[in-house]
């Protein structure tokens, strides 16, 4: 889509982003000191030993401070700038006031650690062993998923692990010291964004974009800072793997991929459409060393995992959860017209939902394949395939959407760029209702149609700038010898490019 620049003189002139940006860090300020105020108010407000914390708590607060980030974003678009160094100072201070915060929302963080503990103290495989085990245990009460063995990455086992041995028996050593894995992680990924787009002047893919895109966001400063999300760890592999390919360093962005894949499973998208595009590049026998460095790594870090597909017995389990998804609503619709009809075969709508949905995510990886033939195909199409993913798949959660909103950050604007920003807002849009099928589907209807709203119109706009650019010109008129105006046609530009040869 070709978006016109804004005039000059308007970047001095406008500056309503600095208006948004303030509205924006103080509505964020006065959120994230309520995260830290609150306990010491009430010291049993936030959970303790119990499940009363919910995914979506304060999700109305936070869907209302994507008003002013996307006015920052209109603003920017449209011209108006602010000095980087506001740009980055107010992320940074945003991003550590709520870094040793308690974690109002999701509790995986808690998770993390004790699996780290299970290694480290329990000396046992979280792979293999339920935590319900280690009942005992006085970090068990402050972990939510006790019958669920390991579903992340070796890699971020590993870093778990390690975290562990450092803490000992401290929860509190171990819950500092792993939020600074996630600060080193979460700095890093601006750093990227803006090294990436340091020479860039253009506002669609400017360094000032990029941060306010990405480190200003909503659901980035409640999901990395606040809740240590290990998907951060994604989006840091994924942006340091753009810098090694645009330098040249091929190996180095097998390394990263293959980490970001060792870590969260759905990241293996993006390692495999490298690796086709290096086939592309450099040959099969090239791709072919690229994918055996992948697989060295891959079996390395599981080495002291492996018991066989016993291993991956937990990510198997888990996709068969459904949560408030696009398709567990689909999959409660089928139910209920399953249960209408008189057809109440246990996981009836379960069987015919999960062998569907897996077909055409194959089918959207295989064009994907087929279409990546340069380096901007390759992360388009990364962002095309995880995005249908977290559409289709019937278990997802916001923080899975740190990923794409890097890459969004950094390469250039597309058809999903504004979609994607779109939907990192939506996914808030959850609706209480009387029952459980009401809210599923009005909670879907507000999380999953508005990204869809915004790339029909961004498709619809593209649509009449390419008709204005097709469209014949007026011809220039001329006078001719009689007085009489003449006028000589001219071809538009679009034509003009058709019948030009194509550059050598």
């Amino acid at each position: 889509m070709k978006v016109l620049d804004a005039h000059p003189g308007q970047q001095s002139k406008d500056r309503s982003v600095a208006l948004w940006v303030s509205v924006l860090f103080v509505g964020f300020g006065v959120l994230g000191s309520w995260f830290l105020i609150r306990p010491a108010l009430s010291p049993g407000i936030y959970y303790k030993v119990g499940f009363n914390r919910n995914t979506f708590e304060y999700g109305r607060q936070i869907l209302l401070l994507f008003i002013p980030y996307v006015l920052v974003l209109r603003a920017w678009r449209k011209g108006s700038r602010i000095p980087m160094w506001a740009i980055v100072g107010g992320a940074l201070l945003l991003h550590l006031l709520v870094l040793f915060a308690p974690l109002p929302q999701s509790q995986d963080f808690y998770q993390y650690l004790f699996y780290g503990k299970m290694q480290a103290i329990h000396h046992v495989n979280p792979y293999l062993v339920q935590p319900r085990r280690f009942w005992a245990d006085p970090w068990f009460p402050w972990s939510l998923w006790h019958n669920q063995t390991s579903v992340y990455g070796p890699a971020w086992m590993l870093v778990t692990a390690g975290v562990a041995r450092i803490a000992g028996h401290s929860l509190t050593v171990a819950y500092v010291s792993l939020k600074l894995v996630i600060l080193a992680l979460d700095v890093t990924v601006m750093a990227l964004i803006a090294t990436l787009t340091r020479d860039r002047t253009d506002r669609r893919s400017s360094a000032g974009w990029g941060l306010l895109a990405f480190a200003w966001n909503p659901l980035v400063l409640i999901t990395v800072p606040l809740a240590g999300a290990a998907d951060v760890a994604v989006g840091a592999a994924f942006l340091g793997a753009v810098l090694a390919r645009r330098r040249g360093h091929t190996a180095l962005a097998t390394v990263l991929l293959t980490l970001a894949s060792l870590v969260k499973a759905y990241a293996a998208v993006a390692l495999l459409l490298h690796l086709v595009l290096v086939i592309r590049e450099r040959g099969w026998l090239r791709a072919g060393r690229q994918a055996g460095l992948a697989a060295a790594i891959g079996a390395v870090l599981y080495w002291p995992y492996w018991a066989g597909l016993r291993t991956l017995r937990g990510l198997i389990q888990a996709t068969g959860l459904t949560n408030l998804s696009f398709t567990g609503t689909l999959q409660l619709l089928l139910v209920h017209l399953f249960h209408a009809v008189g057809y109440t075969t246990p996981y009836a709508a379960h069987n015919v939902i999960r062998p569907v949905v897996a077909g055409v995510l194959i089918l959207i990886a295989v064009w994907a394949v087929l279409r990546v033939r340069t380096e901007r195909d390759l992360w388009y199409m990364t962002v095309v395939v995880l995005v249908a993913y977290f559409y289709l798949t019937p278990w997802f959660l916001y923080w899975y959407m740190l990923g794409p909103l890097a890459l969004v950050a950094v390469i250039d604007e597309n058809r999903l760029t504004l979609p994607v920003i779109a939907f990192s807002g939506s996914v808030f849009g959850f609706v209480r209702l009387h029952t459980m099928l009401s809210e599923w589907v009005a909670s879907a209807g507000f999380q999953y149609l508005p990204p869809v709203a915004v790339y029909a119109v961004m498709r619809w706009r593209e649509a009449r700038a390419t008709s204005r650019e097709e469209a014949p010109q007026p011809a220039p008129a001329h006078h001719g010898s009689s007085g009489a105006v003449l006028r000589i046609p001219v071809p538009s530009t679009a034509a003009v490019l058709r019948t030009e040869p194509a550059a050598k």
